[in-house]
């Protein structure tokens, strides 16, 4: 079928059934060799997390209507219309993105910790800092965070560091929250003009003629 130039409505959302369908055997593929123990009973936790933020990047993108210069309020968005808000509220999408996204993707891995005071975004509020952990088992919410007062031991330091927070963040959980948006994506795009015009906008950018 070809992708370009679409004839029909219905030519867009089939288009779109086979588009993520294949995106998601790549994602699921991705995630089960991460999340498969070597030897030493190890995990590729990061290359996973960062997977599972880049495929929910991808989503919003194709919600926006753009998959150049989107982040994190496009997420939002996303997660605000097809995913649990409770679970993933704007201040677990704030550490989401900054604690975990953008350090992973330049630095291989977050800092020891996180000061929230780093970040304009978070001024409003409490100054927090914030160490991580993250799980290769299912666990609710996929991203918790919680009050704990302790100084990093496990971490090389140079100094006495400390931290007042803990987030954990479950991959496997994540991976599945993000897949079940799908299908309420889809058939948003069934009904929707507007959706689907954003997702043939997308499909422009991504396909060059």
């Amino acid at each position: 079928m070809p992708v370009l130039p679409f004839k029909s409505d219905a030519e867009v959302v089939e288009f779109a059934q086979e588009f993520l369908k294949n995106r998601r055997e790549t994602f699921r593929k991705d995630i089960d060799i991460c999340m498969t123990p070597d030897a030493n009973n190890s995990h590729a936790y990061f290359p996973a997390l960062i997977t599972c933020i880049a495929f929910a990047d991808l989503l919003s993108g194709l919600y926006a209507g753009k998959l150049d210069g989107h982040g994190l309020n496009e997420l939002k968005n996303y997660v605000s219309r097809f995913m649990d808000t409770a679970a993933y509220n704007p201040d677990r999408l704030d550490i989401l993105y900054e604690c975990f996204r953008h350090k992973v993707a330049h630095l291989a891995q977050p800092y020891a910790v996180f000061d929230t005071y780093s970040k304009e975004r978070f001024r409003t509020q409490p100054r927090r800092l914030i160490t991580w952990t993250v799980r290769e088992d299912e666990y609710r919410p996929a991203i918790e965070i919680v009050s704990e007062k302790k100084q990093i031991e496990r971490a090389p330091t140079p100094w006495a560091v400390f931290y007042d927070h803990r987030v954990t963040i479950s991959v496997p959980t994540l991976a599945k929250d993000i897949e079940a948006s799908m299908p309420k994506y889809l058939d948003h795009l069934r009904k929707d003009q507007v959706a689907r015009d954003r997702f043939k906008n997308c499909m422009n950018h991504y396909f060059p003629r």
